[in-house]
């Protein structure tokens, strides 16, 4: 069973409308354009035509013009004017008929000349010479006062001849003689037949019909004779010119119920107005029937249209079904109803899936490898010849090359922390290969806490390698500071001709990052900069440790941070070998914990989750961050043990001297015997006593002393000179001075106020 498939359909259709709008907006776009161009070559034709008319009447009247001018300078008509014509002036009324004859040509439409002698009421014409009648001297007056030399009158008939032989229109032109005064002599008449200008008209081929006015815009003239305007459309269209100021132009009126399309010219020479007017349906008659030649060239285009759309359709189908056959001619017969290209597309849909899964996984695949190989690399663990047979295809050979590696300084200050130091290190790599271009570089890889990158020298480069490389790293530097808010130090190998010294530079980039312990953070250190090629002597300083470890002993913690910090700036001057350095930093360490050790101390406590001390110290990045961990870490902890075994030593000897004085009081009890028997120096107790007592010995003997005999007074019946003796005193006197300087009575004074208060209370209770 025939079946048409669904995409060719839509080929189809989609090709007529393709071509058969183009075509219809086409016609109608000829037609608009043809109407209204022929409604415009119509109307500028009629225009021209109405001009042409204007013209051949305007050299007809204008010449007729020139003679009355010539004949209203001839020395005929200054005469007769001036000496009056008389029966005996024969000869020169003849002369003057002769030249009047000569303007009055039946073929231009004059019919009559007439000279007027104003002065003396003549009028000489055809007729001969005859005195003015009333009616006739009425005209006359009539003309003489029009304020204008020469002009143009219209008349319904002749009013100066004394026979009239038709009913037409008269044009008199009027001149007065002499000219520019105002008492003319005489005029000159020329009547003109109204009807020689409706001759003139029906010359003109125009659609339409064509009409003079004059000045006051009454018909003059009309194309036809007894014309085609009635009264009240004429005043209509008369109404619309009075209105328009401009010498010419077009409008449109309706005419007796007819739109009529209405063209003017004004007359400079008399003022006369040109009129014609053409039915705007002829026009239309015309735009008509070539609509109906568009519309039957369009039908026969569409025809042709359908046609080539088909087969064009059937021919460009013909590839697609092919392919569309190709791909699901074994799929289910229903499966065929799809669209094909949806199919089709389909099917290239999954293919290119497939493909871009595949890429995708080669890349991944590749990039993995190429960084597995540049791993390799700077560990050192290919072999030369391997070198170039797997790292070859890269295009790197014969160029010089250099590693960078980069390392965070610290994260304190910073919004991370540093569970997020992966992460960073990642996030510093794919920076770093943003910045660097491909071109110049191997894939960066992470490596431990450091990010490597291999970059070589541009082929034909001026700029010394060394500059580039420091470029390079000062731009990433910035970089990572700006977005990521990183504070980072790079370490710069030398560069080396080929592969195979990578793992060397390498460690070479890894031991100048070392030194930022000596240089500061945010450093880019080259490995020719911070290892001198020459060996330096240096001293390491015995003394400073030394008075270190004793502020250590006293716990004096003020002394002990002011010697560290000379300590480092001295280690810093003189050592400027990274390993001289560490080797130094780490003989300080021990020292300082073998201090700890020689107090009894076990060891410093480190908090859980830390590391052991000596990884603590070799993590470190600066010379500050390295004497604030000793300041924190090691010296005030060994302080405080230092410092506690202090306190507890001070509190046992005191304890000791004040049980020697409670048990000796009565004895010969002196600070040297007492320091002799708990071996200490003397000022050495005295120094402790007071710390732990805030009293001397004596005071505190003498005090202890002054305690016993007021017991003594209290509880026993001694006498106050056996007290004496008994509490050491070589005589009562300077026993009782004592008392009584302490006391602020005498013992006997004391013994009496003590005993009578003990009988009061016994009285009381």
């Amino acid at each position: 069973m025939f079946r048409i498939n669904r995409y060719l359909t839509k080929m189809i259709v989609f090709s007529i409308g393709v071509s058969t709008l183009p075509i219809i907006l086409l016609g109608l776009f000829f037609y608009v354009k043809t109407s209204s161009t022929i409604q415009q070559k119509v109307n500028d034709g009629n225009v021209l035509v109405l001009e042409q008319t204007r013209l051949r009447i305007e050299q007809v009247l204008g010449a007729l013009d020139l003679q009355i001018e010539r004949l209203s300078e001839s020395t005929f008509v200054t005469e007769a004017l001036e000496t009056g014509i008389t029966p005996s002036h024969f000869t020169l009324v003849q002369n003057l008929l002769r030249s009047m004859s000569q303007v009055q040509t039946f073929d231009v439409g004059v019919r009559d000349v007439h000279l007027i002698d104003v002065s003396r009421g003549g009028i000489l014409n055809s007729e001969g010479y005859n005195p003015l009648t009333p009616e006739k001297a009425s005209v006359i007056d009539h003309y003489l006062h029009i304020d204008r030399n020469k002009f143009w009158n219209v008349e319904k008939e002749s009013l100066l001849r004394s026979r009239n032989t038709d009913n037409a229109l008269t044009f008199s032109l009027v001149k007065k003689v002499p000219a520019f005064t105002e008492k003319p002599l005489g005029m000159l008449i020329v009547e003109i037949n109204g009807g020689q200008l409706r001759h003139f008209l029906a010359k003109n081929n125009t659609l339409g019909e064509v009409m003079i006015l004059d000045e006051d815009y009454s018909v003059l003239a009309t194309q036809s004779e007894n014309g085609l305007v009635d009264t009240a459309t004429l005043q209509t269209i008369i109404g619309n010119l009075r209105g328009n100021e401009e010498k010419s132009g077009l409008f449109e009126s309706l005419v007796g119920g007819t739109q009529v399309g209405v063209a003017f010219q004004r007359s400079s020479f008399n003022g006369w107005i040109y009129m014609s007017l053409i039915p705007i349906e002829q026009i239309r008659f015309e735009s008509r029937r070539t609509g109906w030649i568009i519309l039957a060239t369009c039908v026969i285009m569409l025809l042709l249209a359908v046609l080539i759309s088909w087969a064009g359709s059937q021919r460009m189908y013909a590839p697609i079904q092919r392919l569309y056959l190709s791909l699901f001619s074994q799929q289910d017969p229903k499966r065929k109803r799809i669209d094909e290209f949806r199919m089709i597309n389909e099917g290239f849909m999954k293919m290119r899936s497939d493909q871009v899964q595949m890429a995708d996984q080669l890349r991944s695949h590749t990039r993995q490898l190429e960084e597995y190989y540049v791993l390799k690399l700077v560990r050192g663990d290919f072999k030369p010849y391997e070198i170039n047979e797997k790292l070859g295809v890269m295009n790197v050979a014969g160029r010089r090359m250099a590693v960078l590696t980069i390392q965070m300084d610290t994260l304190k200050g910073t919004r991370y922390e540093e569970r997020d130091s992966e992460l960073l290190l990642f996030a510093i790599n794919n920076m770093v290969s943003d910045l660097i271009p491909p071109a110049h570089r191997l894939l960066p890889i992470v490596l431990q806490s450091s990010q490597v990158t291999l970059v070589f020298e541009e082929p034909g480069a001026t700029e010394d390698f060394r500059t580039y490389i420091y470029t390079l790293a000062k731009n990433v530097q910035d970089t990572l500071e700006q977005y990521l808010k990183l504070r980072i130090s790079i370490g710069i190998s030398r560069s080396y001709d080929g592969l195979r010294y990578a793992n060397q530079a390498y460690k070479e980039a890894i031991d100048a990052l070392k030194y930022r312990v000596m240089y500061g953070q945010k450093t880019i250190l080259h490995i020719d900069d911070v290892q001198p090629a020459h060996h330096v002597t240096t001293v390491y300083p015995k003394e400073l440790e030394r008075q270190i470890r004793d502020s250590v002993k006293m716990a004096d913690r003020d002394k002990a941070h002011e010697l560290l910090n000379e300590f480092f700036e001295e280690i810093s001057r003189q050592y400027v070998n990274y390993n001289d350095y560490q080797i130094a930093v780490t003989r300080f360490f021990v020292n300082l914990i073998w201090l700890l050790q020689e107090s009894g101390g076990a060891t410093v406590d480190i908090p859980e989750g830390e590391l052991p001390l000596l990884e603590q110290l070799n993590a470190l990045s600066s010379v500050d961050e390295v004497r604030h961990w000793f300041r924190s870490k090691v010296i005030d902890p060994i302080i405080q043990v230092y410092d506690e075994q202090r306190r507890t030593r001070h509190k046992s000897i005191s304890e000791e001297v004040t049980q020697l004085i409670h048990s000796n009081f009565d004895s010969e009890i002196s600070l040297e015997s007492c320091s002799t028997l708990l071996n200490y120096h003397p000022s050495y107790i005295s120094k402790v006593l007071r710390q732990e007592l805030g009293i001397s010995f004596s005071d505190y003997l003498l005090q202890y002393r002054l305690l016993k005999a007021k017991e003594m007074l209290e509880e026993t019946d001694m006498k106050v000179s056996e007290i004496a003796q008994k509490l050491q005193y070589n005589n009562s006197q300077n026993f009782i001075r004592s008392f009584r300087k302490l006391v602020g009575i005498t013992p006997g004074a004391y013994r009496e106020e003590r005993h009578n208060n003990m009988q009061y209370r016994a009285y009381k209770s």
